[in-house]
């Protein structure tokens, strides 16, 4: 007998060539978009990220202090005017070797025209402009050598800025959480959580609606049926392109952001990234399964589109709310830690990205493998029983 002529029990090729036509178009289109905001947001957190020199620039900064203090003093005893501008500029290199020769004598010090060129090329090695570094010394030395009028306590730079952010509203405490901050942390969050979930989230609405329930609906199911398939093999096939098609899309995504990482970035871990996508995968075959059931539950497609696509709907909303309760965005002070409960109210919430994005460091936080687990057991128990009434109930047709 020709293999066209068997019945298909477990799966249909004509049923998911069938699939593939009617709907690649849509998916084509959030491939796209997916592609463009992955891209888009790897961009942004390279401008975000701040450049670090592999040079600590502390010992330099010390020592271009030192020499700062020195001419400093140097200027009040002997009513001359040496500063940094003037030493590079390079028109008066005799009077700082007479000063730097006269506070050796009388101080003990360890100062040349060398060492301060030193130190001058070394600071320059941070990204901040030496500029600025001579503008906090000019700050800090004027305060230093200053009092206040009423308590006669020393005047500092910090206790000056600690008072200025508290006038403002500004705790300490918050400009300390602030400065712990971590922004890659925080984009990664809003990408993998938020971000670069919608697009998805809205094709497997759709999709899951028009494999089964809809079509049962307007009443192709039947033609479906008349031909040698099982109402088995139509649940399963429909069930693998929900399986697949997720994978390829998330796969392509996945390669495309590790590609253009390697043109923004020095250093990539690549295995975070896989491990990243590998969870967001997981996470939306759960979502994919919960309306899949839907979709094989209800015979009506307005009912199977309420009930997958008012799950998706929810997921994300409340993973949106919850972001804000994030630990990054309190502390940025645009966040309310109490909003953090939504996160345990969406599946959303088990994907834990900052400990997949562990992965592949010297510290990996395995807190994320239980969280997967219980995804992977939300979906193949959704994609089960959703199978499983398809089969059995009775149908409109």
């Amino acid at each position: 007998m020709e293999t066209n002529k068997k019945t298909a029990r477990f799966f249909s090729k004509p049923l998911m060539g069938q699939t593939v036509k009617s709907n690649w178009v849509l998916c084509l289109a959030i491939l796209l978009v997916m592609i463009l905001l992955g891209n888009v947001m790897n961009y942004a957190m390279s401008m975000m990220a701040t450049e670090k020199s592999d040079v600590d620039v502390t010992e330099y900064q010390e020592s271009f202090y030192t020499y700062l203090g020195a001419l400093a003093a140097y200027d009040t005893m002997t009513q001359q005017e040496l500063s940094y501008h003037d030493f590079i500029s390079g028109d008066n290199d005799a009077a700082y070797e007479m000063a730097f020769e006269m506070l050796n004598t009388q101080a003990d010090m360890d100062l040349s025209t060398e060492g301060f060129q030193e130190a001058i090329d070394g600071l320059a090695q941070s990204d901040i402009s030496l500029d600025k570094y001579v503008k906090q010394f000019e700050y800090v030395y004027v305060l230093n050598q200053s009092e206040g009028v009423f308590d006669k306590e020393a005047l500092t730079m910090s206790e000056m800025l600690t008072i200025t952010l508290d006038m403002m509203g500004v705790s300490s405490d918050m400009v300390e959480k602030m400065s712990e901050m971590n922004p890659a942390s925080m984009m990664n969050q809003m990408y993998y959580t938020a971000m670069g979930l919608l697009p998805i989230f809205i094709l497997i609405v759709i999709l899951a609606n028009s494999l089964i329930a809809s079509q049962v609906d307007r009443g192709s199911m039947a033609y479906v049926l008349s031909t040698p398939t099982k109402r088995s093999a139509v649940a399963i096939t429909q069930m693998v392109f929900m399986l697949v098609v997720p994978l390829i899309m998330i796969g392509i995504v996945c390669a495309t952001r590790i590609g253009t990482s390697f043109l923004f970035y020095d250093e990539v871990n690549v295995p975070g990234m896989l491990a990243l996508f590998g969870g967001m995968y997981i996470l939306v075959e759960a979502v994919c399964a919960l309306c899949y059931m839907g979709s094989c539950l209800f015979s009506q497609s307005k009912k199977a589109m309420a009930f997958g696509g008012g799950l998706a709907v929810w997921f994300f909303l409340a993973s949106m709310i919850g972001l804000f309760g994030s630990e990054n965005m309190v502390n940025t002070g645009m966040g309310v830690e109490e909003l953090s409960i939504f996160n345990k109210l969406t599946l959303v919430g088990l994907y834990d990205v900052d400990a997949l994005a562990t992965v592949g460091t010297g510290n990996v936080d395995t807190a994320f493998v239980w969280k997967l687990l219980v995804l992977v057991a939300v979906a193949i128990a959704c994609y089960t029983i959703g199978a499983v009434r398809f089969s059995k109930k009775d149908l409109p047709l």
